[in-house]
């Protein structure tokens, strides 16, 4: 006797199913095996502040066509009108004073999320080592008025990414050229070898070092290697520019963006800078999750150098 026979004889007296009722199952059936809808995670997550940032900013979110203007090595580049913006922004970048570097870079921002699920306002605490990899972060509720302050945060300081102490040092920032052509080498190379990225970085190497000099540019560098990597970002395939775009506190900013994702998830990220001095001011990042879309926007409000992470300027 086999196991359905068995069934059978052990309820003889039991009514076969309706046809509603075996509809209602295969309709459970059907939707437990669908696969799961992929999510991106949010900003205020530390591996995630790779977004500009890791994480993109239409209305829509749809997938966007760029055209690309064709460098003479054949590998693309940005947009006319974002490699303009760019070369303004190295020159303004130059003619800066020289700054003091520090072994870390601090970083506080607001990120607010909406999309389809709740709503989110954090504030990001982030420790940068000098390649722009992550050394620690923490994120803690936003206080009324968009106030960020380290005090208010209930937990105390967040732990280290490797323990009690910094355990991977990485690159120099000052080890990195300036010329731009061998800034764009080390950091492609960087992202094949998984040097100066972030254990959640993902994606293709133009990506990968779109989001690397979105970090790089929060923090406080030397005035020739802030322009080079101005310079390096209009050798990115896909880079656009966007007028008119505001960050987390509403201030409004000119846009780097880029297409991330892929045809069922498509999604833009962006560097948002001020107008006239090219400092940086945030990131939005905006995908298509099917059934609506996502938005991640950052403000930038503290930058800072300290000797160490978890240590606050």
């Amino acid at each position: 006797m086999d196991e359905m026979a068995m069934l059978r004889a052990a309820g003889p007296d039991v009514a076969p199913p309706t046809d509603a009722a075996l509809q209602a199952g295969r309709d459970r059936l059907t939707a437990a095996a669908r696969p799961a809808r992929r999510r991106r995670p949010r900003l205020p997550k530390p591996a995630a502040m790779g977004l500009l940032a890791g994480a993109a900013a239409v209305a829509g979110a749809a997938a966007i066509t760029i055209a690309q203007v064709v460098a003479p090595d054949g590998h693309g580049s940005a947009t006319a009108a974002a490699a303009e913006v760019l070369r303004d922004a190295a020159a303004t970048a130059r003619s800066a004073p020289p700054v003091r570097t520090g072994a870390y870079s601090y970083t506080r921002e607001l990120v607010v999320g909406t999309g389809t699920g709740p709503d989110t306002r954090q504030c990001a605490e982030t420790w940068f080592r000098r390649d722009g990899s992550l050394a620690a972060g923490e994120g803690y509720p936003e206080r009324a008025g968009g106030r960020c302050d380290p005090k208010d945060h209930p937990k105390g300081p967040p732990l280290p990414a490797d323990g009690a102490d910094d355990h991977r040092p990485h690159a120099d920032v000052r080890t990195l050229p300036v010329d731009p052509a061998a800034l764009r080498g080390r950091l492609y190379s960087d992202a094949a070898h998984d040097r100066g990225q972030n254990p959640g970085d993902g994606g293709s190497r133009d990506e990968r070092v779109f989001d690397r000099i979105g970090r790089l540019l929060r923090m406080t560098l030397p005035p020739e290697l802030r322009a080079a990597l101005f310079e390096t970002l209009a050798t990115i395939p896909g880079v656009d520019v966007a007028r008119g775009e505001k960050d987390a506190l509403g201030r409004t900013g000119i846009a780097l963006a880029r297409p991330f994702g892929d045809a069922r998830f498509p999604g833009r990220v962006e560097i948002i800078l001020a107008p006239g001095t090219y400092r940086y001011l945030g990131a939005k990042a905006v995908q298509d999750m099917g059934d609506g879309s996502e938005t991640d926007l950052s403000a930038l409000l503290v930058t800072a150098v300290v000797p160490r992470p978890l240590q606050r300027p």
